[in-house]
C-alpha cells in the first residue's frame, strides 16, 4: 500500500482461536492494523483501549458488539459461500466491505443562504 494512507485499524471479534487468526492474516494481507479479542472481557477491554474503525465478528456475537460500540460492523459468516464439496470464502468481497465501511465518512455540507 505504498503512497497511500495506511489502512484503518480493525477490531476481530472471534471466539474460535483458529477463525479469529485466519480472520486476521486475511486482513494483515491488505494491510490492515489488525486487533484481537477472543472472549467479552477481551472486547470490552479493547474498545476501550484501542482505536478501531470498524469490528469483524460472526452471526452470534454481532449482539454482543452492538450493546457495547457503535462502530460498523462486518460479520465474516456473509462472505462464506456454500458449495457442493466445501464452503468459499469470498476474500475479495470481505476486503472490500471492511475497506468501505472503515473509511471515514464525507457529509456534505449543506449551506442554506435563504435562512
Amino acid at each position: 500500500m505504498t503512497g497511500q494512507n495506511p489502512a484503518p485499524p480493525v477490531l476481530v471479534y472471534i471466539p474460535d482461536q483458529r477463525g479469529s487468526y485466519l480472520a486476521g492474516e486475511v486482513l494483515r494481507s491488505r494491510g490492515f492494523d489488525v486487533r484481537s479479542a477472543n472472549t467479552l472481557s477481551e472486547l470490552k477491554l479493547a474498545l476501550e483501549l484501542l482505536l478501531c474503525k470498524v469490528i469483524v465478528t460472526i452471526t452470534s456475537k454481532i449482539g454482543e458488539v452492538r450493546t457495547l460500540s457503535n462502530l460498523p460492523v462486518v460479520n465474516i459468516q456473509a462472505f462464506v459461500l456454500p458449495n457442493v464439496d466445501a464452503a468459499l470464502f469470498d476474500r475479495a468481497a470481505f476486503l472490500d466491505r471492511v475497506q468501505t465501511v472503515a473509511e471515514p465518512r464525507q457529509f456534505a455540507l449543506h449551506n442554506d443562504v435563504n435562512k
